[in-house]
């Protein structure tokens, strides 16, 4: 990090050293970190210091809000909700550390096209249902499902982020009728004073699909028309919004969600998921990954995911050609291990020549004869050559490919897939660890191919067993 960035930002928050600032607003910042013992990149969300340390009521709110995250998440395990790994105090500075996720908001991609595919609205609000299915399951509720809330990764897997303001239930940090939320997105009883339970994000997420579905919210306007609407007023069938586009199989299914009454609406996230699924058959949920069927802008132009970085396109970055990254990479993953990748390319966007990078990445290296050494192989290679620009890019993810899976793992995954689908798990279990750079990884594409036959929630709890 450069020296001026130091003087306004930590060095290291907890056992955490601090390797950038992936975006700041009103209520704190969130940095890029790696753990120290295990070399895993992290996402750093801190809240800012005033918003903590007064003596008013919104300095509880605030800061309650921001420990409520992290109780709310910290007991939740699915590959669609980013993990968190610790809620920690250093100095005044509250933070959570959590998963660092490649990727764009959904409201990013949106943002690129008018109506997506109905396979891709499809696959985004199935894996959203499920994550929320999980959630529910484990008395959360997220209270402000929207499209900035959630992150699509480059390989297509769905993100559901920020519970800063989800209940806990037997746990409330604000009253059960407190209107809080994003207008469009509330529910009418958290408008209306009645008693709430999960049926709010069923709301949301109907709310969600209806603007996939159209191209536009149903209760848009200002915060008090936006309040009327939501209380007063149905919106058009989609079909009918959008002359015919969309198949009226949806119709009932946004109808349901969208109901006044909670006890009109879907019983649960699960209930909601197997009715969208049912309207969407005969189109294709595996067609392409989210990030071609929604188009995206460039790069460039795109702010930072709240819990994770821009979606990094394969041919050239900050002018380097990929592969002649690859001997930095390589070399410096002798040392860092996977974390390497993520701080070549990360440097790779302020550097013009070999010299600056070779530099700037040397930087991370503690011991002085290691690093001597990583700069005398990475000069002495005859594979670089800065400024190559590729065919047109496609996306492709920052992690880099680790060693193979530990034996036991794949072992407790066979037996537990096993015990599911009988002996076609081996074939299950060989394709995903063929494919998986990581344990979690692994797990994730397990849980994405039982999707249809097992609850995910309960599954990933069975794969991470053996690590307990």
């Amino acid at each position: 990090m450069p020296e001026s960035a130091m003087k306004q930002h930590p060095s290291q928050l907890g056992k955490y050293p601090i390797t950038g600032v992936l975006g700041e607003g009103a209520m704190g910042v969130v940095y890029q970190g790696v753990d120290p013992v295990i070399g895993r990149a992290v996402a750093i969300k801190t809240i800012h210091r005033q918003l903590v340390v007064g003596d008013d009521d919104s300095a509880s709110s605030y800061a309650g809000r921001f420990r409520n995250e992290a109780q709310a998440v910290g007991r939740l395990s699915h590959p669609g909700i980013v993990q968190i790994y610790e809620y920690g105090e250093d100095g005044d500075v509250a933070f959570i550390a959590m998963e660092f996720v490649q990727g764009r908001t959904l409201s990013q991609l949106l943002a690129s096209t008018a109506l997506p595919q109905e396979a891709t609205i499809v696959r985004v609000m199935s894996q959203l249902l499920d994550a929320l299915d999980c959630a529910h399951r484990a008395g959360v509720w997220h209270r402000d499902v929207k499209p900035a809330n959630i992150i699509i990764t480059d390989a297509g897997q769905l993100k559901l982020t920020d519970f800063g303001i989800a209940r806990i239930e037997a746990q409330a940090l604000t009253r059960l009728t407190s209107v809080v939320g994003t207008p469009g997105y509330i529910a009418p009883e958290q408008y209306t004073g009645h008693a709430l339970d999960h049926r709010i994000d069923i709301f949301a997420a109907g709310v969600l699909l209806y603007r996939m579905l159209t191209g536009n919210s149903p209760f848009s306007g200002t915060p008090e028309a936006s309040m009327y609407k939501t209380v007063n007023e149905d919106p058009l069938a989609p079909s009918q919004a959008t002359g015919g586009k969309r198949s009226a199989a949806f119709d009932a299914v946004v109808a349901r969600a969208l109901a006044k009454k909670p006890q009109d609406r879907f019983a649960d996230a699960a209930d909601f998921r197997r009715a969208l699924l049912e309207a969407g058959q005969g189109t294709s949920t595996e067609s392409a990954p989210l990030t071609q069927t929604l188009p995206l802008a460039d790069a460039r132009t795109l702010p930072t995911s709240p819990s994770g970085g821009l979606l990094r396109q394969a041919g050239t970055i900050g002018g380097w050609d990929v592969s002649a990254l690859a001997p930095i990479e390589l070399a410096l993953a002798s040392l860092l291990g996977p974390m390497a990748k993520l701080l070549v390319r990360q440097a790779a966007q302020t550097s013009s020549d070999l010299p600056t990078l070779t530099r700037r990445v040397a930087e991370h290296i503690a011991d002085p004869a290691e690093r001597a050494d990583f700069v005398r192989r990475v000069s002495a290679s005859s594979r670089m050559a800065a400024g190559a620009v590729t065919t047109p890019p496609t996306p492709t993810p920052l992690t880099d490919p680790g060693g193979p899976l530990p034996s036991a793992v794949i072992g407790h995954a066979l037996k537990v897939l096993t015990s599911h689908i009988g002996p076609i798990a081996r074939i299950v279990v060989k394709g995903a660890a063929g494919k998986a750079r990581s344990v979690p990884q692994f797990y994730t594409l397990l849980a994405e191919e039982m999707a249809d036959s097992v609850d995910s929630c309960k599954l990933m709890k069975q794969l991470m067993a053996v690590m307990g």
